[in-house]
């Protein structure tokens, strides 16, 4: 029996329909590929929220000041800032010490004053702070609380002194933390919390938890130091353990002295600016200096970077006026009986660059 055979006809037939279904189901396949690629380039992952992430840059300028020390104050303070007064509200955190106790060796009038002039932070840690007995420190306590300053340097209680409180500006988040390396009158045994006093291997930790939990950590100390011109080596010890652990700038205070202003790695140390306001008969304990940096934050994804850029000083002198006792600027005060003040701007002008000349003095008046 004969086979059926196909015609040449339906064979065309057949090879190009099948090269119509091959092209159709190529062509349909290319398609849908192509639309894929479209939607992962394009929609948000649960990672991502696209491929190349966005950056946010977050600023912030800070502002450090030496001490308000006692020397005798009589002042209402409502003079003793007003020079400063529009350079300090132009940083969005500007921090001060009072080594004074509020309503004892400092009026609350004087102390009032603080924040109206720009002031946000204030480090109560000092070494004669414990002179007055615990009954002083708790009024000083009880005054700053009903402020509008955020405090560090004398606690109530174990865990007033335990916890952390967290500033916020322009994104950027920043514990402040006050201490004393030397204590001229000892805490009782049992209410060692009343001051913040250094403590070799606690501070750090401390400071490394609080760099874990802010962006910047600003710490202020008193240290165990004298009136050189040079950070003593229990100073560089102190500077060096806080900058491990995460201290972002470092504020000193060494016996009314003006030191330099230098670098540890990425951290910042004003050594000592000083005294911001004092009626001392001794010019030099007169003399400080205003210190201040930008903070940048950079945020990438879940990724953030903190640089510390364009770091300065300005000095600072307070005189009495026809208004009262005020501090302004060094090298806008008018010489007087006690110093020729140009003289001065230039002799501690050289001090702050005795460690690194790149820092600018100047300009923040």
């Amino acid at each position: 029996m004969n086979k059926p055979s196909i015609s040449k006809e339906n064979l065309r037939w057949f090879l190009a329909i099948l090269a119509l279904v091959i092209g159709t189901v190529s062509l349909t396949m290319t398609l849908l590929s192509r639309q894929l690629e479209s939607k992962t380039e394009t929609e948000p992952t649960a990672d991502s929220q696209f491929w190349v992430d966005k950056e946010q840059i977050n600023v912030i300028n800070v502002l450090a000041a030496g001490a308000v020390v006692p020397h005798g104050i009589e002042e209402d303070g409502s003079q003793a800032f007003s020079s400063l007064e529009k350079v300090i509200k132009n940083y969005d955190m500007a921090a001060v010490s009072a080594h004074a106790l509020a309503g004892t060796d400092l009026s609350t009038a004087f102390a009032d004053r603080f924040y109206p002039n720009g002031f946000t932070m204030c480090g109560l840690a000092y070494p004669e702070v414990f002179s007055h007995g615990k009954e002083a420190v708790d009024q000083a306590i009880s005054y700053w609380t009903d402020s509008r300053m955020r405090i560090s340097g004398i606690n109530t209680s174990t865990d007033a002194r335990n916890q952390l409180r967290i500033a916020e500006e322009n994104g950027v988040s920043a514990v402040y933390l006050s201490y004393t390396d030397v204590l001229t009158d000892p805490l009782p045994e049992n209410e060692a919390y009343l001051v913040n006093l250094y403590d070799d291997e606690k501070t750090p930790q401390f400071v490394s938890k609080a760099a874990d939990l802010a962006d910047i950590v600003i710490v202020s100390i008193c240290w165990k130091g004298d009136q050189g011109e040079l950070p003593s080596q229990r100073e560089i010890q102190i500077a060096n353990a806080l900058a491990d652990a995460g201290a972002s700038i470092i504020i000193g205070s060494s016996e009314n002295a003006v030191q330099p202003v230098s670098w540890i790695d990425d951290t910042l140390v004003f050594w000592s600016l000083g005294n911001l306001f004092s009626q001392s008969e001794t010019t030099e304990d007169r003399i400080g200096a205003l210190g201040a940096v930008t903070v940048t934050e950079t945020i990438t994804g879940s990724q953030r970077r903190i640089e510390l850029t364009n770091p300065r000083v300005d000095l600072v002198y307070t005189s009495e006026t026809k208004d009262g006792w005020k501090t302004g600027f060094l090298n806008k005060t008018e010489a007087t009986e006690e110093a020729d003040t140009k003289k001065l701007y230039e002799s501690y002008s050289s001090i702050m660059h005795r460690l690194d000349d790149s820092i600018r003095i100047g300009g923040l008046g």
